[in-house]
Parts: structure tokens; C-alpha cells; sequence
């Protein structure tokens, strides 16, 4: 205990110095990434409320991986130009977007929703469950820009799978089911 004081008395300011560096670059990097509310700037500013509210387009149009994959993913420029080859093309974001198709360089979307690496979450698995995509990220079609609105923690994970119970495997059965064994979330 004694050594560790000395050191601690010589270099005590350093290491607050990098506790005080390394909680700032957690908070500018890490954090944003985790709390209800965060919402980043995206390369355009795309809004679900005009896309999925106003003009209807379903979640699968743009995500269309949903269904068949772990991750819903995002869309490439291809799919935004299905529609804005036509649809106000003279948007100077549109004109970004057009030019990134023509050059064959990909939007570079700002992820909105992130796990840590030890947690696996299956999209595929939970739709076809019957799971909403508003149970998890609420009424994208009421936002401008999409925000975090759920916890996204293991308590909240948890506390969903409880809700259901477990149910015999019977055809045409689509209800959730709701499994609580760790290794169904990490592996």
C-alpha cells in the first residue's frame, strides 16, 4: 500500500489527467450511442415522418433485409433512387444523393441504434415472431429525425422476453415467445 501511495503522490495530476481524457472521449464516442434521445446527423437529412408518415412507404421497402437477416441494414442509394429518380430531383440533398449514385459511392449513414459486441440481436428472429418495428423504435413515422427511444439495456431486453411465455410448438403458431436463457441473447 505503501508503494502505491508513493506513486500516487508522483504521479497523482497524470493519472487524474488521463481519467479526466479517457471519461471525455467515453462521453464524446461511446455514450451518445446509448441513451434515449440520441439522434445523429445523417449525410442527408432523411425524415421517416414525410417517407413513412405522410407518403406510407412500409419500414421493408427501405429496409428490406428485415425479414431474412440479422441485421434490418440500410438502404443503399439504389433503393432512395427508385423513387427520386423522379421525386424532387431538383432537392439539392437529392442532388447529393444522385451524385453519390452516379459515382458508386455509398451514403455513409450514421448509425442510430447500437448493442455492445457481447449482445446479439436477431431482426429476422423477431419479426417473425409478430414483433413491430415500433415496439422497439417507436413512431419513426411521427420523425423528422429518427431518435433512440428505448433503453436498449439488458434490463429492458429482459423485462420484454418475460412478458411472453413459452409455447408449445404447434402449426400456424406465430406468438411470441419469450425466452430468458443467456445464451439466447449471448453467444
Amino acid at each position: 500500500m505503501a508503494a502505491f501511495n508513493r506513486i500516487l503522490k508522483k504521479h497523482g495530476l497524470k493519472f487524474l489527467v488521463l481519467v479526466l481524457l479517457l471519461g471525455g472521449i467515453y462521453y464524446l464516442y461511446g455514450y451518445p450511442t446509448k441513451y434515449q434521445g440520441y439522434a445523429p446527423d445523417q449525410p442527408i437529412p432523411f425524415s421517416h415522418k414525410i417517407h413513412a408518415g405522410e407518403v406510407g412507404v412500409d419500414c421493408r421497402f427501405c429496409h428490406q433485409n428485415v425479414e431474412r437477416s440479422e441485421h434490418a441494414g440500410v438502404p443503399d442509394t439504389m433503393t432512395c433512387m427508385r423513387c427520386h429518380s423522379q421525386i424532387a430531383s431538383d432537392s439539392p440533398d437529392i442532388q447529393f444523393l444522385r451524385n453519390s449514385f452516379a459515382q458508386g459511392v455509398p451514403l455513409r449513414w450514421n448509425k442510430v441504434h447500437d448493442l455492445p459486441d457481447h449482445a446479439h440481436f436477431s431482426h429476422k428472429a423477431h419479426i417473425a415472431r409478430g414483433f413491430d418495428c415500433v415496439q422497439c423504435h417507436g413512431s419513426v413515422e411521427k420523425m423528422d429525425k429518427v431518435e433512440v427511444v428505448a433503453e436498449f439495456n439488458m434490463g429492458w431486453c429482459v423485462g420484454c422476453h418475460r412478458q411472453y411465455t413459452e409455447q408449445e410448438d404447434k402449426p400456424g403458431n406465430n406468438k411470441m415467445v419469450g425466452i430468458t436463457s443467456c445464451g439466447t441473447c449471448h453467444y
